[in-house]
């Protein structure tokens, strides 16, 4: 996602800033993950942005990654090395990979037990004689949807508390003019918008102007208290042209207009620097992501029964009991990010499905832990059900807190022994406390495995060809009651 500054003014760099709001790297296409996110780095090189924020996504490797593609060089803590097209190990790192040749800032992520900013909190940019400046901030649930260990040197604090805090310190640099970049989402229905950056928006200072969000991935063009609050949905498909008009004698700004402008692929002539990067990527992924993994008899989807269940969720559930060996699997749905096509099934598609590289974690739980787990689903103000392989469970979302699984099965029917301790597998993501399911931390007898990836390609492989995935809506593992 990004937005250009001075909508009059966009082919003159002179009178255009152009920025992004986080998230342009981690869980992304193949094309770049194979090559850790270099490509999507030097693509925005190419761009010309002028300044960026933090995603959560730019945390899910962890500090020395994070601070390797901002800051550049090659790769080396162990995990440089991806598989090729032959099964052997390849260092998909570029020993001369410069980082990104613009500033990041970031006034919320602090470390661990400080008030001390990871990064700049705030910059300022001059442009044609005027000064404005930018703050930087992500949403603080990243600490809860990454990686607990990757996250754990940095604290983040709230998004207005501390655009507040530096505002004043800006003004006394003699900047009026003043943009948030907040990686924080909402939603925007007609007129009505709602969510985290509408409810910080609304708490800031009144000298800002114009919040520039992310996150959501969604539509936003509106005001709230005053301010501009624009997000172009992500990957490329919308850009933000927003247009600061500054009283040049007070420095502030006096009328903020923004525009969602469509980025259709076939009214744009590609950039000839950056479809030269692309069509060199695509050239050294093509071995790697056409590989064909097997055949899927029908559409494998993310679709879910009313009780949170998919085939999709089911399938790769099962394929990480069956690689750990595990009594039981768990799944966190927000971890399957695409659908599987009928036809045949490439590695490429099986790595949109998990982009992570996550690990497969094996561990062993009793039942007691496992009904705490599954009461873990149900989260102050959110709700996640998990795919599940190997046991049924049943809950009604209405009962007390603690109290909303009312069953918990073998496929059978027999329920299971709550003094009984049963082996589990899970992603390494849930299995050390992400999304909140903190019980997993609890395991004893911890081991990782392999990847994901690795699991779902091989359950696949080993499956009768064409595959196909668990019914949900004929054979249920979880209902939902009341």
């Amino acid at each position: 996602m990004a937005a250009y500054l001075d909508r009059e003014e966009r082919e003159n760099p002179k009178g255009t800033i152009r920025i992004h709001a986080g998230d342009s790297v981690g869980g992304s296409p193949l094309i770049s993950s194979y090559f850790h996110d270099e490509p999507a780095v030097y693509a925005m090189n190419l761009m010309g942005l002028d300044l960026g924020t933090l995603g959560n996504h730019e945390f899910d490797e962890g500090k020395t990654e994070m601070f390797r593609l901002l800051e550049g060089g090659q790769r080396t803590d162990g995990n440089q090395f991806k598989t090729g097209p032959d099964g052997e190990p390849v260092n998909t790192s570029d020993p001369d990979f410069p980082g990104a040749r613009f500033p990041y800032i970031a006034a919320n992520t602090v470390w661990a037990g400080t008030e001390d900013p990871i990064l700049p909190p705030y910059e300022i940019i001059k442009r044609r004689g005027v000064k404005i400046g930018f703050i930087g901030v992500v949403a603080p649930e990243t600490e809860q949807i990454v990686i607990p260990d990757a996250v754990a040197p940095f604290d983040f604090l709230g998004i207005s508390e501390t655009v507040n805090r530096y505002v004043p310190e800006l003004r006394k640099k003699g900047v009026e003019a003043i943009v948030v970049l907040a990686h924080s989402g909402g939603l925007q229905s007609g007129g009505t918008a709602t969510g985290e950056v509408v409810t910080e928006t609304a708490q800031m200072s009144s000298a800002v102007d114009a919040v520039i969000a992310g996150h959501s991935h969604t539509f936003m063009d509106t005001r709230v208290d005053g301010k501009l609050l624009v997000q172009a949905y992500s990957f490329g498909t919308a850009i933000e042209d927003v247009d600061l008009r500054i009283d040049r004698r007070t420095k502030d700004v006096v009328g903020a207009e923004a525009e969602v402008i469509t980025t259709y692929r076939d009214a744009i002539a590609p950039d000839p620097e950056v479809a030269a990067l692309v069509a060199e990527y695509e050239r050294e992924i093509a071995p790697v992501a056409n590989r064909v993994v097997g055949v899927a008899a029908e559409d494998i989807t993310r679709a879910t029964t009313p009780a949170g269940e998919s085939a999709l969720g089911d399938l790769i559930a099962d394929a990480q009991r069956e690689y750990a060996g595990a009594d039981f699997a768990f799944m966190n749905p927000g971890g399957i990010r695409a659908d599987i096509a009928a036809g045949e099934v490439t590695f490429g598609e099986l790595f949109a499905v998990q982009p992570f590289d996550n690990q497969v974690a094996r561990m062993e739980l009793t039942g007691d832990q496992i009904y705490a787990l599954l009461e873990q689903q149900f989260q102050e103000g959110r709700t996640r059900i998990l795919q599940v392989s190997g046991l049924e469970f049943s809950y009604d979302a209405s009962r007390p807190a603690g109290q909303r699984i009312t069953g918990v099965t073998l496929p059978d029917g027999t329920p299971i022994d709550r003094s009984a301790t049963y082996t589990v597998a899970a992603n390494s993501f849930i299995a050390t406390g992400g999304d909140g399911f903190t019980v997993f931390k609890e395991g004893t007898n911890q081991q990782t495995l392999g990847s994901d990836l690795e699991a779902l390609e091989a359950y696949i492989a080993g499956l009768p060809q064409p595959f196909e995935a668990p019914d949900p809506f004929a054979n249920p593992r979880i209902t939902r009651e009341g």
